[in-house]
C-alpha cells in the first residue's frame, strides 16, 4: 500500500485473537517453549502476555532479561506454526474486512506477530493480500506505539483520527501511547475490567459486533 499525502480516518486491525481465534495456540506454544528451556511459567501468566512480541514477553513473563531469548522466541514460534491447522476465523472477521473494503473506509493489519506468524494467520483468513505492518518491521511491538504509528505512515491514517480493533490490553494500551483510541473484542479471552483499564473505549464480543460501525 502507498500512503495518502493527506492522512484520513481508518482503522487499525490486531491479527491474533481478534481476527483469528490463536490465543490459546500461543499460550501452548509458549508453555511448551519455556518448559523446555527450564523455565516454569504458568499458563495463566502466559495468557496475561499474549499481545506483546517476543521482544517484550520472554522478559515481562521471567522478570528479567535472558540470554536464550532469542531462542524462546524461536522454538514458541516452530511450535505454534505446528498448530496452524487448528487455527479459526474469529466470529464475523471476514464480514468486517468486507464490510471496510465495500464501504471505502481505510484498514491495515497492524500485529505483533512476526513474518512468519502473520503470513500464517492471514492464510487463515484466505486473506494474504491484505494490507500490513507487523513486528519485523519496527524497533519496538505493543505495548509501545511504534507498530501502530507505523501502520498509520504506511495506510495514510491520521492516528488521531484512527480507531485500533484488538483483543488484549497491550492493544489499548500502545494505541493510547500513540493518541489512538482503541476499541476491544473478547475473543482472545480478557476480561472487560482488564481491557477497560487498558484504554478500551468499547468491549464487544467480536468483529461481527462492529460490522458498519466502523
Amino acid at each position: 500500500m502507498t500512503s495518502s499525502p493527506h492522512p484520513t480516518a481508518g482503522v487499525l486491525l490486531d491479527l491474533d485473537g481478534t481476527l483469528v481465534d490463536s490465543v490459546y495456540q500461543h499460550v501452548v506454544a509458549w508453555h511448551e517453549a519455556f518448559a523446555a528451556a527450564g523455565y516454569d511459567v504458568p499458563q495463566w501468566r502466559i495468557h496475561a502476555g499474549i499481545g506483546m512480541g517476543s521482544d517484550r514477553i520472554v522478559p515481562w513473563l521471567l522478570g528479567r532479561h535472558v540470554d536464550d531469548a532469542d531462542d524462546l522466541a524461536d522454538d514458541h514460534k516452530r511450535r505454534f506454526l505446528d498448530r496452524v491447522d487448528t487455527l479459526r476465523r474469529t466470529d464475523g472477521a471476514l464480514d468486517l474486512l468486507d464490510d471496510l473494503e465495500q464501504r471505502g473506509v481505510p484498514f491495515i493489519i497492524s500485529t505483533s506477530a512476526g513474518t512468519d506468524e502473520r503470513k500464517a494467520l492471514l492464510a487463515v483468513l484466505g486473506r494474504e493480500d491484505l494490507p500490513f505492518t507487523d513486528a519485523d518491521g519496527v524497533e519496538s511491538s505493543k505495548p509501545a506505539p511504534d507498530l501502530l504509528l507505523a501502520s498509520c505512515t504506511e495506510a495514510g491514517i491520521d492516528p488521531a483520527q484512527a480507531i485500533m480493533i484488538g483483543d488484549a490490553p497491550w492493544d489499548a494500551l500502545a494505541a493510547g501511547r500513540a493518541g489512538i483510541d482503541a476499541i476491544a473484542v473478547r475473543c482472545g479471552g480478557f476480561g472487560d475490567d482488564d481491557l477497560r483499564a487498558a484504554g478500551a473505549k468499547r468491549v464487544v464480543d467480536a468483529p461481527r459486533d462492529l460490522v458498519g460501525q466502523l
